[in-house]
C-alpha cells in the first residue's frame, strides 16, 4: 500500500505543477474528501502556498475571504458541490487563486479537476 501511496503522490505532484492538467484520478474508492485531502498536504509542502477548504456552503464567500493570505499562493478546494453562479463569484473575488472540486465517477473512483464542474457539463477555468 505504501508504493500505491507513492504513486498517487507523483501523480498529484504532477497535477499540480503542470497548469495544462486538468484532470487528476484517485484510487478506486478513495472518495472525494480523501483525494482533496492528499492534494491539500502535497500542496502545503510549498511553505509559500496557502490551502483554504471549503467544506460548508454556509457564508461561503465569507470562509474563502477569511482563509486567504495576501502573501501567499492561495489554492482553494472546495469539499462541497458548488453552482456555476457561486463558482464564477470565487473566481472573480479570487482570480489568482487557484481553485480545485472533485467528483466520483464511475466505479467510485473521485476526479479532481481544476475547472467548474457541473452535473453535465465542464466550464474550463484552468490556472
Amino acid at each position: 500500500m505504501r508504493s500505491d501511496r507513492c504513486i498517487i503522490e507523483k501523480r498529484a505532484d504532477s497535477f499540480l505543477s503542470n497548469p495544462n492538467a486538468g484532470v487528476f484520478a484517485g484510487r478506486r474508492r478513495m472518495g472525494t474528501e480523501s483525494l482533496l485531502d492528499l492534494l491539500a498536504d502535497r500542496i502545503a509542502v510549498d511553505s509559500a502556498a496557502n490551502v483554504v477548504r471549503v467544506k460548508e456552503k454556509n457564508n461561503l464567500l465569507e470562509h474563502v475571504r477569511s482563509g486567504m493570505i495576501a502573501e501567499k499562493q492561495n489554492h482553494i478546494l472546495l469539499y462541497i458541490e458548488v453552482n456555476m453562479e457561486e463558482f464564477d463569484l470565487i473566481t472573480k473575488m479570487f482570480p489568482l487563486a487557484h481553485i480545485y472540486g472533485a467528483k466520483e465517477l464511475c466505479h467510485q473512483v473521485p476526479v479532481c479537476f481544476k475547472e467548474y464542474i457541473s452535473e453535465n457539463s465542464f466550464k474550463c477555468e484552468l490556472d
